[in-house]
């Protein structure tokens, strides 16, 4: 049996808000736009203003696969859409409920399909070929840096 299965990234992308909402619980919109993990690094409100939009581009990256045959997948420059979205000066609690509807929209994408659509290909632009079952289980992992990066940046945990 794989170790990647629908029902487990299923699973993992679930836990991701879960365990936001646990580290958010109590940030104000001040600390999340004044702390960073550096001095040129992101501040809380920005690394959930990316994890919202990475929602859209997974979501948008698996309606491709799942609506075309083996297509090449949009890249996107993150630093390009934070400044031009203007995350720094957006709403933390906006964002993240953003994020939060964003990623049940991909899981309920995900939810009803088949195993051959999970299976279905498309070209990463870093990667080559992919997956949806890979294309999910990479929204899932993605999500670890920007936790680990908040629970690091509020001082809930040491860095790596």
């Amino acid at each position: 049996m794989s170790v990647l299965r629908p029902d487990r990234t299923l699973m993992y992308l679930r836990k991701s808000p879960l365990i936001l909402t646990a580290i958010l619980a109590g940030v104000s919109q001040e600390r999340a736009q004044q702390a960073t993990d550096g001095p040129d690094g992101w501040s809380v409100v920005e690394v959930i203003c990316h994890l919202r939009d990475y929602e859209e581009i997974f979501t948008g990256r698996a309606r491709l696969m799942l609506d075309q045959d083996n297509p090449t997948l949009p890249g996107y420059d993150q630093e390009h859409l934070a400044r031009e979205r203007n995350y720094k000066n957006q709403s933390l609690h906006e964002a993240f409920d953003a994020y939060v509807q964003n990623r049940q929209r991909f899981i309920n994408l995900l939810s009803g399909l088949s195993d051959a659509q999970w299976h279905r290909p498309g070209i990463h632009p870093q990667w080559g070929d992919i997956n949806l079952l890979e294309l999910g289980t990479n929204a899932a992992l993605h999500d670890l840096i920007p936790i680990e990066q908040l629970a690091s940046t509020l001082g809930m945990a040491a860095t790596a």
